[in-house]
């Protein structure tokens, strides 16, 4: 039987976002069912939980003798992997890239990582031929997203993996993407290049079957949802709830969703059916700024939208992006503000970055608003801010959102009181502000 590794490598130690808590592999771990079914022996390296370096990662190699490597690589990940790769060249062993990175520049990818082969997508290949890489055609989109297997999850350790997570209740937490592409096409996301602008999506009874398989086999009592946009086929998400319902899973779940495709018929029906809480790309408090970047949405919309969940009794989670090209200073205060009036649960302020493939990139390569870059992103600056001072400004926004009564209560409530003194203390302790901003 073939044997085949599979490694998810980790994040560089500076990586400008940080590190989440581990998180299950989904693209790995979907390419490992397929595999499984197609007869080949697979193991996993999931060196996001382990850290290991290169030469560590060799001898895990020697042990397991693979027939190939698999190695999925994201813009975050290059670096490291150019290093894996680097060291693993002297076993002689095929080497496969696959990921993000390897589709949004595939030839520049494949060069500089001197892998062996590189999947593109959902299936085109590269291939290295006399030193040089040459693409085959495009092969389509996988359509019946049903057919994939579940999870192998007897491959993954995963109570290593975060248990619990601040917008769910109940524990332990397991991990679904039911659904590939997105309709809409925002300036600032580059994961068009990767799965399309076709709305994909496994069926309900796959969906909640698999629901099922998690609960009963590895007693996982809340899911989230890691898709870009769960809600866009109401219909499905609809029959969804009434399969949840008719089996009585005591399961709660999260989503991702957008604020114009949300009302109260369709949250009354997730919440009744274990929803606890949605995310919400809110990203500014300016309609100038949402037109910027494509949102296709409108303040008035996502006010109604929380306002909705709010009644239902789903939890609210929002982004908002600060430092965004072309934003006025003014514009990322009445961000601030806005986040403050929509009052959600939990909030991720996050400073804007420069992903390849994108459009506002290509803006801030054009404009010349690089203030460094790291790997293929690129931290720029934008008209009014530099980028340390977009940095501050986001620290700044995090310690006064957070350190509010209500918020503070909150948190308490969530994790109680000694741990939120201690996070409250490290959050003060990375940066004081000078004055209240809103």
């Amino acid at each position: 039987m073939i044997s085949i590794l599979l490694i998810r490598p980790d994040l560089p130690k500076d990586y400008p976002m940080g590190k989440l808590p581990p998180f299950l592999p989904l693209g790995l771990g979907m390419l490992a069912g397929v595999l499984k079914k197609a007869n080949y022996h697979v193991e996993i390296l999931d060196n996001y939980l382990y850290e290991k370096t290169p030469e560590e990662i060799l001898e895990d190699v020697r042990s397991i003798k693979p027939d190939l490597i698999g190695i999925t690589v994201s813009v975050a990940t290059c670096l490291t992997t150019a290093s894996i790769i680097s060291v693993l060249k002297q076993e002689n062993i095929p080497l496969v890239v696959g990921g993000p990175q390897v589709t949004v520049d595939s030839v520049g990818t494949m060069k500089r990582l001197n892998s062996d082969i590189g999947v593109v997508g959902e299936g085109e290949n590269g291939t290295n031929k006399n030193g040089e890489y040459h693409s085959t055609p495009n092969r389509a989109f996988m359509k019946n997203l049903d057919t994939l297997p579940f999870i192998p999850m007897s491959l993954f350790p995963y109570k290593k993996y975060q248990q619990n997570t601040p917008e769910l209740k109940d524990s332990p937490l397991g991990w679904m993407s039911t659904s590939r592409g997105c309709p809409w096409n925002c300036s600032f996301c580059s994961n068009i290049h990767v799965w399309g602008r076709q709305y994909r999506c496994m069926g309900p009874k796959r969906v909640v079957d698999e629901m099922e398989y998690l609960s009963n086999n590895y007693e996982v009592r809340a899911v989230n949802f890691r898709e870009d946009n769960f809600t866009v086929n109401r219909k499905r998400v609809i029959e969804i709830c009434s399969l949840l319902n008719e089996r009585n899973l005591q399961i709660e779940w999260m989503c991702e969703s957008r604020v114009d495709i949300v009302d109260e018929e369709l949250l009354t029906m997730m919440k009744n059916a274990g929803c606890g809480a949605i995310y919400f790309g809110v990203e500014s408090g300016s309609q100038r700024v949402l037109d910027i970047l494509r949102k296709e949405i409108t303040l008035e919309k996502t006010e109604k939208a929380l306002e909705l969940c709010k009644e239902t009794g789903i939890r609210t989670v929002a982004s908002i992006m600060l430092g965004i090209p072309q934003q006025t200073i003014e514009e990322n205060y009445e961000s601030l503000r806005f986040i403050k009036k929509l009052d959600p649960d939990i909030v991720y302020f996050n400073t804007f970055m420069g992903f390849p493939g994108t459009e506002l990139y290509d803006y801030i390569i054009k404009h010349r608003l690089i203030y460094k870059t790291w790997g293929d992103i690129v931290l720029p600056n934008s008209e009014c801010l530099t980028w340390p001072e977009k940095v501050k400004l986001k620290q700044k926004a995090e310690l006064l959102y957070n350190i509010s009564p209500k918020i503070l209560l909150r948190h308490i409530k969530r994790i109680g009181l000694m741990r939120t003194w201690r996070k409250g203390v490290l959050t003060i302790k990375r940066y004081i502000p000078s004055r209240s901003s809103f």
